[in-house]
């Protein structure tokens, strides 16, 4: 059974291009190729100053995904998430 969910989640201001690059690809590529899913929106939010530090960050870049797919693709996207520590600050997955 698919949903509709939106996934929020925040990089390092200053994260390299190909690392950003690498982990959009992986989201991406995991939710439609994979998993054959649709992507309505994958887009920069925005750049903001953290409430706290994170990861001795403390300026973040806001990205927001909605995506309408079945539990199992958003589990594995959730292990993409949680695996990359150094390129993901924080990340929020909301079921719609």
């Amino acid at each position: 059974m698919t949903n509709n969910y939106e996934i929020l989640f925040i990089v390092p201001k200053n994260i390299d291009a190909n690392q950003y690059s690498e982990l959009s690809n992986k989201i991406t590529s995991t939710i439609k190729d994979k998993f054959s899913s649709e992507l309505s929106k994958f887009e920069k939010w925005a750049d903001r100053k953290l409430a706290y530090t994170i990861n001795n960050h403390s300026d973040g870049t806001y990205y927001i995904i909605e995506t309408k797919c079945n539990a199992e693709c958003i589990s594995e996207v959730e292990k993409i998430l949680s695996f990359e520590k150094t390129s993901v600050l924080r990340f929020l997955i909301d079921k719609k």
